[in-house]
């Protein structure tokens, strides 16, 4: 079962028929600020055979599916996170000696233990400016979740519906930061939803 997550900005609907096309039985709809009527009109939408999910970035709330983060210290503690996602637009600069890649051995730890998914965007990578050093990041991150047993998930994190990709174009952006295909199908698969 693949569940794609998207930002987006009143389409929708769009995003759930370039979905489906590609092949998608979810979609979960990602939002940085609460509003009250987009949210009633996204639980509306039932397709047939579709799952709509909701989820809100930065923000604890009970009446979203999913809660989503950029990844402080205090969002690792939190057992009402869900995500944690884009850890590697990390402002800072990398040092010769290591990645600035915004996820550390104690945040890793934290994640286990508070069972926190650490997300990877395709769209992250698709729009740097320096891809090499988003990838980089990336794959010193998978590293690290791989080393502390972290669950990973990967994901297009589209603003448009034509930035959505099908989920083996996703397994195969796994493989290339550094995840077996084995791990890379499950963190496209095994959404916690």
């Amino acid at each position: 079962m693949f569940v794609d997550i998207v930002f987006p900005k009143g389409n929708e609907k769009e995003f759930i028929e370039k979905a489906r096309v590609l092949g998608s039985s979810g979609i979960i709809f990602l939002y940085e600020k609460d509003d009250k009527k987009i949210f009633e009109k996204v639980k509306k939408l039932n397709p047939k055979n579709f799952k709509v999910y909701t989820g809100i970035v930065g923000k604890i709330s009970k009446k979203y599916d999913h809660v989503f983060s950029k990844g402080s210290r205090q969002d690792f503690e939190n057992k009402n996170v869900d995500i944690v996602f884009d850890l590697e637009k990390n402002p800072r600069k990398d040092s010769f000696h290591f990645r600035s890649s915004g996820l550390n051995q104690v945040l890793c730890s934290l994640a286990k233990e508070n069972k926190i998914f650490v997300g990877f965007s395709f769209n992250s990578v698709l729009k740097a400016k320096d891809k090499g050093l988003v990838l980089g990041r990336m794959v010193q991150n998978v590293s690290l979740c791989k080393k502390y047993k972290v669950k990973m998930i990967l994901a297009s994190f589209a603003s448009k519906p034509s930035e959505l990709r099908y989920w083996k174009d996703l397994v195969s952006f796994g493989v290339t930061i550094g995840m077996n295909p084995e791990e890379a199908k499950v963190a496209v698969m095994n959404r916690k939803v």
